[in-house]
């Protein structure tokens, strides 16, 4: 409401040091970008930046999305540099003893651009490594449909029975956290170790050894001498990022362990702790050393509720599971405390509709419907409902899969449905235990 804007604004403005925290919440729309950049002018504009106490932190949902980035998982190149640029391009290419020819001219498709593009036969396969569309991206009735179009599907994961494994031709079985060992990133720029506890598990491998041994299948990858194990990978990495934003120059297995986490840029000066924050100086990794501030425009594109679908449908996490419960699904503890779909949907709203705390209840949108158990509870309020999104029987059919413009990331937060009670309420139960088994 409008009050709770001008109050948090006030406060926000009289503080001598602010920091803005977000979740997928701001990124999951079809204006997540520009939600980001709002963030960072008004961080920029107010002088929250580069000092203590004032920053911007993205909160993602797994612990090493920064690293991801970092290091070009992205359809980029190591160390934050671009295949569009010539010298980014030729610097890789001479580190790794290949003809800069090699590297395409622009980055690959986005995940949710690839998908697509199997709808119009221009790609015929797909690799997916630890990643479950089949839960985890929106509209799922039409993702089945895609990936029955493909001509070969790999699937490479921790365990054989994802729900995206049923359409796969090759499964990869692949070692999980614990066996196996790596560093990652965490939104504070501290980069972390862990090592392998014990060894993966039957004919499970690690990726590493998966995609060193794909890559000497190619004429390429056998011209190439790839690190063998991680920490060899990791010591290329610091030689990739010295002298560059992101320094890693100045870490070690060895000292990351003993310091228990090392923040970048950390070289040889600012060892063995890193450099806790960016922008001290005021200098910006901009052709003119200053931050841009970017002018938005403003575009109410949502789909919004309506008189055929007059509730908000927002979805998040739980505490008990992890994603698309891959893991934390067979976790006995975590299971227990929250084993079905269900939706939180306000009390009052609910006695508006006849639907009773407990009982299940049938939502529609306009790509698909689903029955959960309806949980009564003010935490929402009365135009909205609530679903965990873990579960692939249930709120990705309803979700919307329009993208981002510019990071192509899906709508998952704006959606309009319909909620219906249901007369048969054991053989809604029915429907839901076998929606669950399949």
């Amino acid at each position: 409401d409008e009050d709770t804007i001008r109050n948090v604004a006030r406060v926000y403005a009289k503080a001598g040091a602010a920091m803005t925290i977000w979740t997928m919440g701001i990124n999951q729309s079809t204006h997540g970008s520009d939600g980001v950049v709002a963030i960072n002018n008004l961080n920029l504009i107010t002088g929250n930046i580069g000092k203590p106490g004032g920053s911007s932190l993205s909160i993602t949902g797994q612990c090493n999305a920064m690293g991801t980035r970092e290091w070009s998982s992205c359809s980029g190149l190591p160390g934050y540099r671009a295949l569009e640029n010539d010298q980014d391009r030729k610097d890789i290419a001479e580190f790794w003893g290949v003809d800069a020819n090699f590297f395409p001219e622009k980055r690959g498709l986005f995940m949710t651009d690839i998908l697509p593009a199997i709808e119009t036969g221009q790609v015929k396969g797909l690799w997916l490594i630890a990643t479950n569309p089949m839960t985890s991206m929106a509209n799922t009735p039409r993702i089945r449909k895609t990936l029955e179009k493909l001509d070969f599907l790999v699937v490479q994961d921790a365990y054989a029975d994802v729900e995206t494994n049923e359409y796969s031709h090759v499964f990869l079985p692949a070692a999980v956290w614990a066996e196996k060992e790596g560093c990652f990133t965490n939104t504070e720029r501290r980069v972390n170790l862990i090592r392998n506890v014990c060894e993966p598990h039957g004919d499970s491998k690690t990726d590493l050894w998966i995609f060193n041994q794909v890559a000497s299948r190619f004429e390429q990858g056998r011209r190439l001498n790839f690190p063998e194990t991680a920490e060899g990978v990791f010591n290329e990495l610091r030689d990739l990022s010295r002298g560059r934003m992101l320094d890693y120059s100045g870490m070690t297995y060895d000292r990351i362990e003993v310091n228990r986490g090392m923040q970048w840029p950390c070289n040889e000066d600012t060892a063995p702790q890193g450099s806790q924050r960016l922008y001290t100086d005021g200098q910006f990794q901009t052709a003119s050393g200053r931050a841009n501030l970017i002018a938005l425009p403003f575009f109410d594109n949502n789909e919004c509720p309506d008189d055929e679908f007059p509730f908000w449908l927002n979805s998040g996490r739980v505490v008990e599971h992890f994603h698309t419960r891959t893991r934390t699904g067979k976790v006995g503890n975590g299971n227990k405390f929250s084993p079905t779909p269900y939706m939180e949907m306000n009390p009052d709203a609910a006695a508006e509709l006849g639907i009773e705390h407990g009982s299940y209840a049938r939502l529609t949108s306009r790509r698909g419907d689903a029955v959960v158990m309806v949980q009564c509870t003010q935490r929402v309020p009365r135009d909205m409902v609530f679903i965990p999104f873990h579960y692939h029987e249930c709120v990705n059919r309803l979700s919307l899969g329009l993208l981002d413009p510019h990071s192509r990331q899906p709508a998952f937060k704006q959606c309009a449905v319909h909620v219906d009670a249901i007369e048969d309420q054991h053989a809604a139960a029915v429907r839901n235990l076998a929606a669950r088994a399949f």
